[in-house]
């Protein structure tokens, strides 16, 4: 567990993520949620904000309005039931369509299923599944790689000893990458590639043309942590990269699932009490599985002859499976004290897994025998199936309150990642708080501004030297509206304010874990 110093005001204000969509709700009095409803933005409070037991508040998906996030800022805060913001993020990308196209250089794009141009060679080229799309949000993956191409010769019919075809089964689209927030996520897995093999017996496959599998996609590099450990942002996590598509043969494959969104984000803000003995979870939602390979198959005999045999007829592999979807990663959870906190309950921010490989394409056999003809078989070989799509990085939980020694911290935290192709990081945990007391700290470092009132700048000045410290302007909507480092001192720095709006705002001075915290008003 990591302490923090803290100087913690009054009227503190976070400085965090929050989309512009999500709408702000002032509520006069108390607001008491007793049955299971759905929430999301900014709700100021100026009572008691409880959720009773046995009732569970869900996050609007970010899907359904451009916010994902549950932030409460209230005089007092009791959580008995459960916030569930879980998959309410960042939104996973839609899955690859499967390979479906067949081209040919010789005119011959029929022969993948039926007689073409019988008594001359010709050439067959299997489109590989499509990549599914990245999904949104900072720690986003990049997509993968499409399978590639399968490609052979079809049939041709001789005076005698017919010549079968065999066209190869094109690869399966690679696997999507887990999204990253407080732990990265992994690099999903490859798809399955398109067989080249065959087995005869009794007779030669056409040579006109070389057998040739396509090759299973690689998957895209999963996306980059954000966020901070110790900072007070927190935001939603991000979406998975969707599945690919399945390969094509003689049937086309499956297209492949989406990614898994991202858990959203709960924010929590108690100007006294704060007190947390039931659930809040944020945790991202599992990629879905990659599309399967489609099939081989055998067309109908071709030739006109009296044996009816495997030479006249044009087989094709199985083709590849495609790699499962990204995982999303876990939300984040943001709780403040400005008082008393007991918090008890659960606490969970885990990463989604990956979603499953698609299953290969199976092949075909074809056998005959016949007095005056002889006795042939041949056989065209399985794909391969796709890998697990990437893991999801846990999210990012933090909680700061006054006194360490006065408050009862000891939640039960889930923080791991998901499952899947590779390795994806856990999330973060992170208590501010401090063994010293406001008036202890304050003795130690005075912050001066003004004026106050003021029109166009401030200035501020610091009893002793503090050196890098971060001056931020936070609106009464919890937006930033001016971020810098200053070293501060007796001596004055000015800020100027020209371009911001007239109203209240709080100038918040933090370093090396400590933050002071004062109201500054523009005329």
């Amino acid at each position: 567990m990591i302490q923090n110093k803290m100087l913690l005001g009054l009227c503190i204000v976070f400085a965090q993520t929050v989309t512009a969509q999500c709408d702000t709700t002032d509520v006069s009095g108390n607001m008491i949620v007793s049955s299971s409803t759905f929430m999301s933005g900014v709700y100021r409070i100026t009572g008691k904000f409880q959720v009773t037991t046995g009732t569970t508040v869900f996050v609007q998906p970010y899907s359904t309005n451009s916010c994902g996030s549950l932030e409460i800022i209230a005089s007092e805060i009791v959580i008995d039931g459960s916030i569930n913001g879980d998959y309410a993020g960042f939104p996973g990308g839609t899955g690859g369509a499967p390979g479906q196209s067949v081209n040919s250089l010789t005119g011959d794009q029929t022969a993948i299923n039926s007689c073409s141009n019988k008594d001359n060679t010709g050439l067959v080229q299997l489109s590989g599944g499509e990549s599914g799309l990245p999904g949104s949000g900072p720690g986003a993956s990049a997509a993968s790689l499409a399978g590639g191409i399968g490609s052979g010769p079809k049939q041709i019919c001789l005076n005698s000893s017919d010549e079968p075809g065999m066209i190869a089964g094109s690869g399966g689209a690679g696997g999507g990458a887990g999204a990253s927030y407080g732990g990265a996520g992994s690099t999903g897995g490859n798809g399955g590639a398109g067989s080249s093999d065959y087995v005869a017996s009794g007779l030669s496959v056409s040579s006109a043309y070389p057998v040739q599998g396509g090759t299973g996609g690689a998957s895209g590099s999963a996306g980059a942590v954000y966020g901070t450990l110790s900072g007070m942002d927190i935001q939603l996590g991000s979406g998975g990269t969707g599945a690919g598509g399945g390969g094509r043969s003689f049937d086309i494959g499956l297209g492949g699932g989406n990614g898994g969104n991202g858990g959203g984000s709960v924010i929590l803000r108690a100007s006294t009490d704060l007190e947390v003995s039931g659930t809040i979870s944020v945790d991202g939602a599992n990629g879905q599985a990659g599309g399967d390979g489609g099939n081989g198959g055998a067309t109908a005999k071709c030739c006109s002859d009296g044996c009816d045999d495997c030479g006249e007829a044009t087989l094709s592999t199985g083709s590849g499976g495609a790699g499962g979807a990204g995982g999303g990663s876990g939300g984040g959870i943001l709780l403040f004290a400005d008082s008393n906190a007991s918090i008890t309950g659960t606490l969970s921010v885990k990463g989604g897994n990956g979603g499953d490989g698609g299953a290969r394409g199976n092949g075909v056999s074809c056998n005959y025998s016949a007095t005056f003809c002889g006795s042939q078989s041949l056989t065209s070989n399985n794909g391969n199936p796709g890998q697990p799509g990437g893991a999801g990085g846990g999210g990012r939980i933090k909680v700061f309150v006054p006194i360490c020694s006065a408050a009862v911290i000891n939640p039960t935290t889930a923080l791991t990642a998901g499952t899947g192709n590779g390795s994806a990081g856990n999330g973060t945990y992170f208590l501010g708080c401090s063994e010293l007391s406001v008036m202890e700290l304050a003795s130690s470092y005075k912050l001066d501004i003004y004026p106050n009132p003021t029109t166009d700048q401030v200035s501020l000045t610091t009893s002793s030297l503090i050196e890098n410290a971060e001056v931020r302007l936070i609106d009464l909507s919890g937006r930033t509206v001016y971020s810098n480092l200053h070293s501060l001192s007796s001596d004055p720095i000015t800020i100027s304010l020209e371009n911001l709006s007239s109203g209240t705002y709080q100038l918040f001075l933090n370093w090396e874990g400590n933050s002071i915290v004062k109201k500054l008003i523009k005329n």
